[in-house]
């Protein structure tokens, strides 16, 4: 009992001498380097116990090969039988509407509704060499009644979004294209009350260490999550996973 208290009196000491010594006056550019370097080894570590025979897997690749997404996407429709029902299309982070324009037109279930959220003003912070503002695009214009866009920041428009509508109704894709931290933890998030087995999540970044792939490591921990991965694509920048 002695002992357990002196270490814990030692452990008081020695943090509050390390907080009154102020190190990130003298170390605070490690902390950026480490925060990298931490997170890589995390991805790392993850690719390493992923299946690469048994699903649609390309690692390891020298050549990134963008339009291999469409492959995923439709690796994913054959895979877990899309085609047979209507589902929910959720896109966070739109842009031009490449991918949402795609999912329309390769599921054509009447009933199946598609929604894309986006500021369509660019990033709302910076990202890697992008700045804040980078990417802005104007709503697309698609004719299919089916879709919906949302403009406007995530969490500003996405609350009254689930307050709306019925997204237990349908099997959903989310399809992950905010390409931020923030933005696409955000979006899990929300989602998460919502998230039934079946369905879908696609990440568009997922192999960028302090974006996407930290925000689905922290958010799969916080929500004790274990998502079962489809699919992976260009040494998994682009990847699928099913909730079950």
């Amino acid at each position: 009992m002695k002992i357990s208290k002196l270490i814990r009196k030692a452990n008081s000491f020695i943090k509050n001498l390390f907080f009154g010594c102020r190190p990130h006056i003298f170390l605070g550019w490690l902390q950026p380097v480490m925060f990298l370097v931490s997170n890589s080894l995390s991805l790392s570590k993850w690719m390493s116990r992923q299946e690469k025979k048994t699903i649609l897997n390309d690692f390891f690749q020298t050549r990134r090969d963008y339009n291999k997404r469409y492959q995923l996407y439709q690796y994913v429709i054959d895979t877990a039988g899309l085609k047979e029902a209507p589902i929910q299309f959720i896109e966070f982070g739109v842009s031009a509407g490449h991918s949402i324009k795609w999912w329309a037109e390769h599921i054509c279930h009447p009933d199946s509704r598609f929604f894309g959220f986006d500021t369509f003003e660019g990033l709302p912070e910076n990202w890697g060499t992008f700045s804040k503002g980078d990417m802005n695009s104007r709503i697309p214009q698609i004719d299919d009644e089916r879709i919906t866009f949302v403009k406007g920041l995530f969490q500003e428009s996405v609350p009254n979004f689930i307050r709306d509508k019925n997204l237990r109704q349908h099997r959903k894709v989310i399809h992950l294209d905010a390409d931020l931290f923030s933005s696409t933890l955000y979006a899990l998030t929300s989602m998460a009350p919502l998230l039934q087995p079946g369905d879908i999540l696609l990440f568009d970044e997922f192999n960028v260490p302090n974006h996407e792939f930290l925000a689905f490591k922290m958010f799969t921990e916080s929500y004790y999550i274990s998502p079962k991965l489809m699919g992976a694509v260009n040494n998994y920048l682009q990847v699928a996973f099913m909730i079950h």
